[in-house]
């Protein structure tokens, strides 16, 4: 968070708004939390589970967009197409 979204002063990290009071808790709350299912998208991609992946990175994005993320949810839902794609030509061969 860059500025209070009820005043719009300058963010400075502190869960009470210097200016206008707004308690900033559950904001920051909410930042931490995408921020961790963030992390956990990318460290599924990792290990290639690319549908678990892709949830995670749908689920962090519910709450704060992200480049990060976005990235995380298209790079796992083209690696699962590519994953099925290429389990379905097994079957035909």
């Amino acid at each position: 968070m860059e500025r209070c979204p009820v005043c719009r002063a300058r963010f400075k990290e502190e869960p009470i708004c210097y200016r206008c009071g707004a308690d900033l808790g559950p904001l920051l709350a909410i930042e931490t939390e995408a921020a961790g299912l963030e992390k956990q998208a990318v460290t599924l991609l990792g290990v290639g589970q690319w549908l678990e992946a892709r949830q995670t990175a749908e689920q962090a994005l519910t709450l704060q967009y992200s480049p990060l993320a976005a990235v995380a949810r298209n790079f796992a839902h083209r690696e699962l197409i590519a994953s099925e794609t290429r389990r379905l030509e097994q079957l035909l061969l």
